[in-house]
């Protein structure tokens, strides 16, 4: 039986979710936050959509599947540890490159963020991994 204000609450709740576990991420490598946390809370929104909506919608909302998320995270993250080496630095030595955006300002993006946005997306697919595939196994629809 179809709810609609459940399915309307769903899809703001991942909205909702979405735009705070970025806000984590971004604040995450000098405050308390980062890629683990912003995935774990990414990831709760997509489980609630994909109780309501079923798997098949979320991976559609995906566009790619959970291992190739897995895989682009683990890459994110391997090219900010090698980085540092082709300026003669040690690995994982932090690079900076201060921008200036006209509505945020001065902005100073490195890569410890490159880092931190390949933990969130390896962590957001493992987790979507295994809570989807628990799902369809259950024939959760």
């Amino acid at each position: 039986m179809r709810n609609i204000i459940l399915e309307k609450i769903v899809s703001l709740f991942l909205k909702v979710m979405l735009i705070f576990a970025i806000y984590l991420l971004l604040r995450g490598h000098n405050n308390p936050g980062g890629g683990f946390i912003a995935a774990i809370i990414a990831s709760t929104g997509f489980v609630f959509y994909a109780i309501i909506y079923g798997t098949k919608k979320v991976e559609k909302m995906l566009h790619l599947s959970t291992h190739q998320w897995m895989g682009i995270g683990l890459l994110l993250v391997l090219i900010s540890t090698l980085l540092p080496l082709f300026f003669s630095k040690e690995i994982q030595t932090g690079l900076w490159i201060p921008s200036d955006f006209p509505v945020l300002g001065l902005l100073s993006l490195g890569t410890p963020l490159l880092f931190d946005t390949g933990v969130f997306v390896t962590v957001s697919g493992v987790i979507l991994t295994i809570i989807l595939s628990i799902m369809e196994v259950l024939e959760w629809n």
